[in-house]
């Protein structure tokens, strides 16, 4: 489900990744990570680290009395276009944009553009 931890992704899917935002034109490079490459041996200590992975499909502003009167069933309008990207947030830090898929009956995010620093600046969550 959206906004739910994945603890179970595999350890290459950072390759899958880069490769995605190759193809995407999405630019990331390891300093905008803060990471140096040339200490991998501290980085290798970190793969293991869980983080808090969102995919935000929209927003909606409801006044206190609307969401008293939700209820199952209620539909709440997003204010976002099924064909706009939704934003890929991790530990509260927007990273990435993508595209809802389903994959095996399950709901899942394609990435579509890694953001860098200046991107993600612009672009107030």
């Amino acid at each position: 489900m959206f906004g739910e931890d994945r603890t179970d992704l595999q350890p290459d899917a950072s390759a899958e990744t880069a490769v995605a935002t190759e193809e995407a034109g999405g630019q990331l490079s390891p300093e905008d990570l803060g990471v140096d490459l040339g200490d991998s041996a501290n980085l290798d200590l970190l793969m293991d680290v869980d983080m808090k992975l969102t995919v935000e499909l929209g927003r909606a502003r409801l006044k206190f009395r609307d969401v008293l009167n939700l209820t199952s069933g209620s539909v709440v309008e997003l204010a976002k276009l099924t064909s706009e990207p939704v934003d890929i947030i991790v530990n509260g830090a927007l990273l990435a944009t993508g595209e809802v898929v389903v994959v095996d009956d399950h709901f899942a995010v394609r990435i579509t553009k890694l953001l860098n620093r200046v991107e993600r600046l612009k672009r107030v969550l």
